[in-house]
């Protein structure tokens, strides 16, 4: 069985493109280079993004992981 990825708007891809990049995890920071307004809701943007986000934290994640566990142990 497979998922069909949903279609993103320009802005929440550039929301997800600068989240762990430009805006180094800040969600708030994310949110205004991607082009919200100061006044959007960091919380709506969240919860209609929120498979999105979390496929992308997870990646991220594995990125990562293997250099923070070796800089650990050393």
């Amino acid at each position: 069985m497979t998922t069909k990825k949903r279609e993103l708007t320009e802005r929440q891809q550039k929301f997800l493109d600068v989240l762990f990049d430009e805006a180094n995890g800040d969600v708030v920071k994310a949110k205004l280079l991607a082009g919200y307004s100061e006044h959007s809701s960091t919380s709506s943007i969240l919860a209609t993004m929120k498979d999105e986000v979390l496929d992308a934290t997870q990646m991220y994640m594995s990125r990562n992981a293997p250099k923070a566990a070796v800089a650990m142990v050393s």
